[in-house]
């Protein structure tokens, strides 16, 4: 959970996307978060089958962009409840932007039909207070994304080197075709 605390942390080829697109939504979030208010977010997951829930406090040193976990504890998972979730608490002017993130959620719906999302806003003048669930509209994931090949324009000469060294390849085309 400690991806969370890091923005633009990790390599971007060789690996295989999941779900998302790496995170930065979440520490987008998590960034405002602590630039407004000062708290930490609360982070859950847990996968399907598991017997128990991992939880995680934690909020990020912007300045040096390393995550400082408070609390990280695994709790037992009775409901077999599975996902993830997401608590924050920001501050902002609600009356401007709450067009603007109802819009994003609704988005988000749409493109991640197999999640939930629920958006909370609780005010201090409690008939203000705003609930949105959009539910999950179907139980079936897409498939596996597939691993993500190298963009030429972003290609310099070390990682040839290193790609030269480890194909099996001795053909150029075959090289550049396959392996590039």
């Amino acid at each position: 959970m400690t991806f969370f605390g890091r923005v633009l942390f990790g390599t971007k080829y060789g690996l295989k996307q999941t779900r998302g697109k790496y995170g930065l939504g979440a520490k987008m979030a998590l960034i405002w978060s602590i630039m407004s208010t000062g708290l930490p977010i609360e982070i859950s997951s847990s996968m399907k089958g598991q017997r128990y829930t991992s939880s995680c406090r934690l909020d990020i040193d912007i300045q040096k962009n390393t995550p400082h976990i408070h609390l990280h504890e695994k709790r037992d998972n009775k409901e077999r409840w599975h996902g993830a979730q997401i608590q924050i608490v920001i501050e902002g002017n609600w009356t401007t932007y709450r067009s603007k993130i109802l819009h994003y959620m609704r988005q988000m719906a749409v493109i991640t039909p197999y999640a939930q999302f629920l958006f909370r806003f609780i005010s201090e003048a409690q008939e203000k207070n705003v609930t949105v669930k959009f539910a999950r509209r179907t139980d079936v994931m897409p498939p596996i994304p597939l691993e993500t090949k190298y963009n030429l324009s972003a290609v310099v000469v070390l990682l040839i080197k290193r790609l030269i060294a480890a194909t099996s390849t001795q053909n150029l085309l075959q090289f550049l075709q396959r392996d590039l």
